[in-house]
């Protein structure tokens, strides 16, 4: 269920003396000036891994950036929970979703993990996300549309230290969904070629509707993008083009980048924690069939050769997406 129907910030202490957000002010809260959501209305597209390496290039080039995960699936590109990766905050866990929810249930300012990559925070998301959308429906009683700025409060504290900030959103949720749009000034939109995810865009369609109209109006398309399919089929992925415009508008942009379906890269990327640039650094020490024949390595340790243009293709598409948000901005 949508927080909104389709159809200023202060801050005070508790009683723990931990900074608590009011949330009597119901002014809307301009969003970071470089604050980009990936989101559509469906998984499997590439929403997550698109995302992570938006967060991870940015870094790369010097940009303070984090990378807010507002998904109930637990998505790990980047190594955090399965290789520990990064500084965590003291207090109770933030993996697993756990940070974001506490964060919002407790209207306190977002603690991430810190230098998961040089110049990259993180956010997790996780399980309890899920949770948050029970809590954000209890409070609408009480804060009517506001609610939807849950997010955006309790970042707007950390925002100033960020160059850059992404959002991951979660598909097939609206609630959710609408609350990474209450706090993003551009949205990103990857889809597939097959009609359930051409389809499945006129959720996120909505949602940026509403949130715009009613809570957020600095909110802009930045565009879509084709993720995951065959580069040489031209004739398709016309046809796709302008399904995408018949969904989100005729106006919307295009992204030309198209990164390839392979699986086995990717695959074996993500399951050590990498962006797929990370994994084509490590193609001169590769371990070869040799090796594997010899018992001196296991297939895993091979670097399959088309991680090189899966990287190069990575990298085009999310210097083609900060071209386009800065665009629209």
């Amino acid at each position: 269920m949508p927080l909104v129907p389709r159809t200023a910030r202060s801050t005070m202490s508790n009683k723990e003396g931990h900074l608590v957000l009011n949330q009597s002010a119901g002014q809307a809260i301009e969003p970071p000036d470089k604050s980009i959501a990936v989101g559509t209305g469906k998984g499997g597209v590439g929403k997550s891994t698109v995302a992570a390496h938006l967060a991870g290039h940015s870094a790369e080039a010097g940009y303070r950036t984090l990378l807010i995960c507002v998904t109930g699936q637990d998505d790990d590109d980047l190594g955090i929970k399965r290789f520990g990766r990064g500084v965590h905050p003291p207090g109770p866990s933030a993996i697993d979703g756990q940070g974001l929810y506490r964060a919002i249930h407790d209207r306190v300012p977002l603690q991430p993990i810190r230098e998961v990559r040089p110049n990259l925070d993180v956010l997790p998301g996780g399980p309890q996300v899920a949770d948050i959308s029970n809590l954000l429906m209890l409070r609408m009683m009480q804060e009517g549309a506001g609610v939807v700025l849950s997010l955006a409060r309790s970042l707007a504290p950390i925002a100033p230290l960020y160059d850059r900030i992404i959002f991951d959103s979660a598909p097939e949720q609206d609630s959710l969904e609408q609350l990474v749009l209450g706090s993003a000034r551009t949205l990103i939109v990857p889809t597939r070629s097959d009609d359930s995810s051409i389809s499945g865009m006129e959720r996120i369609s909505k949602n940026f509707k509403v949130v715009k109209q009613q809570v957020n109006p600095h909110l802009q398309m930045a565009g879509a993008f084709l993720y995951g399919s065959n580069r040489a089929a031209t004739l398709m992925h016309a046809d796709v083009r302008k399904d995408i415009r018949a969904t989100l508008g005729e106006g919307t942009p295009i992204l030309d980048t198209i990164v390839g379906y392979r699986e086995v890269p990717a695959r074996n990327a993500r399951k050590k924690g990498l962006l797929f640039s990370e994994y084509a650094d490590l193609l001169p020490v590769s371990a070869t069939p040799a090796d594997v024949r010899a018992g001196r390595a296991t297939g895993a340790d091979i670097v399959p050769d088309t991680i090189t243009p899966l990287s190069k293709e990575m990298r085009e598409l999310t210097t083609e997406i900060f071209e386009h948000c800065g665009s629209v901005a």
